[in-house]
């Protein structure tokens, strides 16, 4: 019983940490085919995408080498231009703020 007790005390310091804990809605755009590949390997691992996107923007934010590495990559592709810099949604997305802001940035 006293174990039973202990755990549900600790599954309702879990939930009361979850909703005082300040969070961001964040909303990307990936490819359908990649989407449904990261669905696959949450599914597999028994994760959601969120526990997964949350974990690699701590392990990146924390100074993770190998992530690290990776964004440097990515930042010389882009500088090299074998990135298209802004896709057209983007772009619609960057007008429509500027537009709703009066142009005042």
């Amino acid at each position: 019983m006293q174990r039973a007790r202990k755990a549900a005390v600790e599954l309702q310091a879990k939930e009361l940490e979850h909703i005082l804990t300040p969070r961001r809605c964040v909303h990307i755009k990936m490819p359908s085919e990649l989407h449904a590949s990261m669905r696959v390997l949450g599914f597999q691992k028994k994760l959601s995408l969120q526990e997964m996107f949350v974990e690699f923007a701590r392990l990146l934010t924390d100074g993770d080498s190998y992530l690290n590495k990776k964004m440097d990559d990515l930042t010389r592709l882009k500088r090299e231009k074998k990135i298209k810099k802004l896709t057209v949604q983007d772009s619609e997305d960057i007008y429509e703020f500027i537009s709703k802001s009066g142009g005042d940035l």
